[in-house]
């Protein structure tokens, strides 16, 4: 997979990326989320991902807030996620861009949809990272809080992206859905957790 999309060209990977952020967009969820000044939580595309930016800044624009993940050194490496706004990112950790560390902090129980990376996605909610674990140990914990919710997560990728199925471990945790260039999959509704988009 990662071969396949250090083959796209500048122009294939800008295209698919609109794309898929006016599907993304065309959700009645996370327009809601951006109208209601809720928070999304994106990430910076690295490595010929599939960019979120132009997603994420429409959600700016219709008065979301956008918050992007940052390696935190606490006790061990773990994943927090800082509002910024695009112009802020530093290379951090591995050389991806992230927020200062004193930029406010977000608890994932005050964040609405968390859009994540990936190598490849299936349909039944499976995604297959890097190998690093961060994002599953972050939607793993419980959000803090009373009302609090685990947020809507949805995976952005290319179409070739998603795959018959991945491979999962015990510990990987299932997403909501996968929004591409050319479709929204829609995975089952997670026991306690929210439904698909």
């Amino acid at each position: 997979m990662n071969d396949r999309r250090a083959q796209l060209t500048v122009v294939d990977r800008q295209q698919a990326a609109g794309r898929a952020a006016e599907r993304m967009l065309a959700l009645a969820e996370v327009d809601a989320i951006a109208r209601r000044a809720g928070c999304v939580a994106g990430f910076a595309a690295v490595r010929a991902e599939i960019d979120p930016a132009a997603a994420l800044d429409e959600v700016r624009r219709r008065g979301g807030r956008v918050a992007y993940p940052r390696v935190a050194d606490d006790q061990r490496p773990r994943l927090r996620f800082h509002l910024a706004e695009s112009a802020d990112l530093q290379a951090g950790r591995f050389g991806i861009p992230e927020p200062p560390a004193d930029n406010q902090e977000v608890a994932l129980g005050q964040i609405d949809l968390v859009i994540v990376p990936g190598v490849a996605f299936d349909a039944e909610g499976r995604r297959l990272g890097l190998g690093g674990g961060y994002y599953d140990e972050l939607l793993g914990t419980r959000p803090s809080g009373e009302g609090s919710a685990r947020p809507l997560v949805l995976g952005l990728a290319y179409d070739f992206q998603v795959v018959d199925a991945c491979p999962a471990e015990p510990h990987d945790q299932m997403i909501d859905g996968v929004v591409t260039e050319a479709r929204v999959i829609r995975s089952a509704p997670r026991d306690g957790g929210a439904g698909a988009p």
